[in-house]
This record gives structure tokens, C-alpha cells and sequence, in this order.
């Protein structure tokens, strides 16, 4: 793994734990349905710029945005039906654990849909993890406001 990758995942969780939250702990329901689009186009603009810009692979916007849709469903179901958000109030491991496991779970969802393409699977995890810290940065930057 990269050494600067894995110093900027290490010093993500130690330095910015209130402000990381995931799918997991945001399961679906009225409240969340409205944030989808958001988090969709924010996710895949991130992956269209690392895909296209860093890693030189021309992949669609549009496949983009179906295949961050998908994983941002998959993982709020997830977040329904496992409710770890009951458990991040008494302590902020458990915000870690559910961000963690989300990034996870997208890459996961990620990896089938792009096996014909010349991307590395740890390039897959690392956008993974690029576009959930910015997607819950940036609202957790607007639920501060």
C-alpha cells in the first residue's frame, strides 16, 4: 500500500473522527432520501476526476453515477437494517467502524462493475475512500452551519 495513503487514512481517523460518517450509520429513510443526489454526484464527480485525471482510465460519467448510486443504496440499506447509528451518540469507535465499514462495502460493490477495466483493485479502494471522507465532509461542514 501506499505510504502516503496510508499515513492520510491513519491521520483521517485520529484527527477527524466527528466529522466522518457513512451510509452505515445514515440508514434509509424520508430524512436521507433528499441527500442521495447529493452524495451521488458529489461521489462520482470524485471518481470521474481520479479515474480520468490521476489514474488516465476514460470511463463515462454516466456509469459514474450508476455504479456510486448503487453503492450509496446498498450501504444506507445496510445502514437500515444494522443500525449502528443507535451506537455513535455513546461513542464516536463506533462513527470509525461504520465509515470504515462503508468504504469497504463500496468498494466491494465497486470492483464487480469495473473487472473488464484497466483499473487496480487498491486504486478502487482508495477512491472508495477519497469519495466518502469528501461526500461526509462537506455535510458535515453544512450540518455545523
Amino acid at each position: 500500500m501506499n505510504k502516503k495513503f496510508l499515513l492520510f487514512t491513519i491521520l483521517t481517523f485520529l484527527l477527524l473522527p466527528q466529522l466522518v460518517s457513512a451510509d452505515l450509520i445514515t440508514p434509509l429513510s424520508f430524512m436521507t432520501i433528499p441527500l442521495i443526489p447529493f452524495i451521488v454526484l458529489i461521489e462520482a464527480f470524485v471518481f470521474w476526476l481520479l479515474v480520468n485525471k490521476v489514474i488516465k482510465v476514460p470511463i463515462g460519467f454516466w456509469k459514474l453515477i450508476l455504479v456510486t448510486f448503487v453503492a450509496n443504496i446498498v450501504t444506507s440499506l445496510l445502514g437500515t437494517f444494522i443500525p449502528l447509528y443507535r451506537y455513535t451518540a455513546e461513542n464516536l469507535m463506533w462513527i470509525g467502524l461504520a465509515f470504515i465499514f462503508s468504504v469497504f462495502i463500496e468498494w466491494g460493490i465497486y470492483i464487480p462493475f469495473f473487472r473488464k477495466v484497466n483499473i487496480k483493485i487498491l486504486d478502487l479502494l482508495k477512491i472508495s475512500f477519497v469519495g466518502n471522507l469528501i461526500t461526509y465532509a462537506i455535510l458535515a461542514f453544512f450540518q455545523l452551519i
